[in-house]
């Protein structure tokens, strides 16, 4: 899928980034909204992942896979995706806050994702 972002589309796509951020408790300062092809999303998690808990975490959006949760890594290398979110590309802000949620509690509480995935996003990209 490729998005053609004209002015609506880029401002729907930040309303609809921020309904995510604000269903995460996340401040307006905690994410980015690329509108650029691709477009993509990035949201600084105060959280950590249980067998990552030296690595900080954030929720990605890519206009191609949609959600996913990743590490950072501790040299500015791509961000580590962990999971992915497979349902849907734009499900509604609390599906992907209870998805987080559940990622962020274990791979035994993970719907509808998959656990590990070794795909990587570029963090320049997804954090412009």
């Amino acid at each position: 899928m490729h998005l053609d972002l004209d002015d609506a589309s880029a401002r729907a796509l930040h309303d609809y980034v921020r309904q995510v951020s604000t269903a995460l408790g996340l401040s307006d300062e905690q994410f980015c909204v690329d509108h650029n092809p691709p477009a993509t999303a990035y949201l600084a998690l105060d959280a950590r992942l249980p067998h990552w808990p030296d690595r900080e975490v954030a929720l990605l959006w890519d206009q191609h896979y949609g959600w996913s949760l990743a590490a950072e890594t501790h040299s500015g290398e791509d961000l580590l995706v962990h999971a992915h979110y497979d349902a849907a590309l734009a499900p509604p802000a609390a599906e992907v806050a209870a998805w987080t949620a559940a990622v962020l509690a274990g791979p035994d509480r993970v719907p509808r994702a998959r656990v590990g995935d070794v795909r990587r996003l570029s963090q320049a990209g997804a954090s412009s």
